[in-house]
């Protein structure tokens, strides 16, 4: 007999250019995520002198770090976790309610 492979979603790989860093943000970011960095990135580079964009570069790196916090393994990790011991899904809560209301919805 053969080790199957484990069939888990690789680790989401950090983002290496900008363009790499926005398509994260869109696939993986919550809701407004790309958003508010597109406007902190435009203010960094707006309020930057020529030839100094150390703002911009502290901006990317901001986010990217955010990206990969959110995205890491042990933040996946916890997302999967039961909450308080128990997993919780929509038939285990109907059952639930069948328990308690004694088949009686």
């Amino acid at each position: 007999m053969t080790t199957q492979p484990e069939h888990q979603a690789p680790a989401t790989p950090r983002p290496a250019t900008l363009h790499e860093l926005r398509t994260a943000f869109s696939r993986y970011g919550l809701p407004g995520d790309r958003d508010l960095f597109e406007q902190a990135l435009a203010a960094a580079l707006d309020a930057s002198p020529i030839g100094d964009l150390a703002a911009v570069t502290e901006v990317i790196a901001t986010y990217r770090h955010r990206l990969t916090l959110r995205t890491g393994e042990r933040a996946m990790a916890s997302l999967a976790a039961p909450i308080g011991g128990q997993q919780r899904t929509p038939a285990t809560e109907a059952f639930a309610r069948l328990r308690v209301t004694g088949g009686n919805w």
